[in-house]
């Protein structure tokens, strides 16, 4: 199921140009990537828990160079099911551009997981690497991986420009919260990010 959606979506971007939000090409002072989106959920699991429906909810992100290679990220996640169950997540990262293609990066990610009216707040290092391969007047594919002492993440994507500075997106990503429910279980979230990234 999930390669035959990864499949399909694939197809549909080279049809409509709909794809996902590249990693900023140039850390030099001043340059900025601005990302915002929906995400729609294939799976969130509370490690056995009964949880009701899938919801999508927003995202946003920010990238701002830095200069030197170097740049600072932002990020914010939720992952909903109805009523009060959801997975809010925010992380701050340092990349370093190791190659025109290739960054690494490290940072902080702070988990909120709200079940059945419990929460819990847990933080999380991290460190990970996002790469990304252009495909000349197709798309770019792009992806990051992280793990940290309470977080395992990937993301994997496909985006194209809809006009000079605005790219549209399309990305699939899997992360485990690990410990980070209440009752100290696992949160896991899977499923399909679509927005916009806009490039300055």
């Amino acid at each position: 199921m999930k390669k035959t959606l990864i499949v399909t979506l694939a197809l549909a971007l080279g049809l409509t140009t709909v794809c996902a939000a590249s990693p900023l090409k140039n850390y030099d002072a001043g340059k900025v990537a601005l990302d915002l989106g929906l995400t729609v959920p294939t799976n969130n699991n509370y490690e056995g828990a009964s949880v009701g429906s899938k919801k999508t909810a927003p995202y946003a992100g920010i990238t701002v160079g830095l200069g030197g290679k170097t740049a600072v990220n932002y990020k914010w996640n939720q992952y909903k099911n109805s009523g009060s169950t959801k997975v809010e997540a925010q992380q701050l990262n340092l990349m370093y551009k190791v190659l025109p293609v290739l960054d690494v990066y490290a940072g902080y990610v702070n988990s909120d997981v709200k079940l059945h009216g419990d929460s819990r707040s847990r933080n999380s290092g991290q460190v990970g690497v996002q790469g990304r391969v252009e495909l000349p007047f197709l798309c770019t594919l792009w992806g990051r991986a992280g793990v940290g002492n309470k977080l395992t993440s990937y993301e994997i994507g496909l985006s194209r420009t809809l006009v000079s500075n605005v790219e549209l997106n399309l990305s699939y990503y899997d992360n485990k919260f690990k410990n980070s429910a209440p009752g100290s279980i696992d949160a896991k979230t899977k499923g399909v990010n679509m927005g916009v990234t806009v490039k300055f």
